[in-house]
């Protein structure tokens, strides 16, 4: 089985979708992808499906839901190398069911696999294999996750850990790309960042850094103004003292500002 849900969800096995067209079926599938190898509870599903207004007919529910699973399974595993049985894939259990599947080519376990790595290559010092494998499991998200499947109180969740996941591994990586250097090269990916997270206050950071230490003082300093008017006009806050600390460095034209910052972050990149 090849499932894909750092994006829109896709499910293949022998190059056939199993993906039900049916939105109730479908949201069953990724809650058990989502929970490989572990059995969801029937009221788990029973929430992810109706919420709070679980109705009577909610066991036949999930039976019709999981038959359109099986049914799907089947027809993707008819004719082709396995002679295993669709109940033999999603297994019925006392109290709920289990999706029991190899999942090595799962992307959101390549994903983990890759940002492990990353923090081993770190771990050994090696920070530009770190950055290129944090990279490569970046590229591994279409989109967001299960961008086509509403999420429910069940999958919301999941949903919402996957996207902060993505967001901290993108700071990871781009704070190992000022660790060797690479200035020039974020400039234009952190502005991009910062438009969409104005009130992060580390990727606002990394981009004073970047512009500054590429010769971009002005630019380095007005982009401090950004973020302040972003925090006091939006949130009603003041920047941090860290924040503030590193636009007086700027202004000093602090010689030890770029050890003294990337070094401050080091730790709590990917794999310390």
């Amino acid at each position: 089985m090849i499932a894909r849900v750092l994006g829109p969800l896709r499910v293949t096995m022998n190059g056939v979708s199993v993906v039900p067209t049916a939105l109730k079926a479908r949201k069953l599938l990724a809650v058990l992808i989502l929970n490989r190898g572990r059995v969801v509870q029937r009221a788990a599903i029973e929430r992810e499906l109706w919420g709070l207004d679980v109705p009577m007919s909610a066991s036949t529910g999930i039976q019709n839901c999981v038959m359109q699973i099986r049914k799907s399974i089947g027809r993707a595993l008819d004719g082709g190398p396995s002679d295993r049985l669709p109940k033999e894939t999603l297994i019925t259990e006392a109290t709920g069911y289990r999706l029991e599947v190899p999942g090595e080519q799962f992307d959101i376990v390549g994903y983990h696999r890759l940002v492990t790595a990353a923090g081993e290559a770190e771990a050994r010092g090696d920070l530009s294999q770190a950055s290129a494998q944090l990279g490569n499991a970046l590229k591994l998200w279409r989109d967001a996750p299960l961008a086509d499947v509403p999420a429910g109180p069940v999958l919301h969740p999941h949903v919402l850990r996957l996207e902060e996941d993505r967001k901290a591994v993108l700071s990871q990586r781009v704070g190992l790309d000022l660790r060797l250097r690479r200035y020039a090269e974020v400039i234009g990916e952190l502005h991009a960042l910062v438009a969409l997270n104005p009130y992060d206050e580390v990727l606002h950071e990394y981009l004073m850094l970047a512009l500054y230490l590429s010769g971009r003082r002005n630019d380095a300093l007005a982009a401090y103004q950004g973020v302040r008017t972003a925090l006091t006009d939006g949130i009603g806050l003041e920047p941090s003292h860290r924040l503030r600390r590193l636009q007086q460095q700027i202004l000093n034209c602090d010689d030890a500002l770029e050890h003294t910052f990337l070094d401050d972050r080091a730790p709590h990149l990917v794999g310390a």
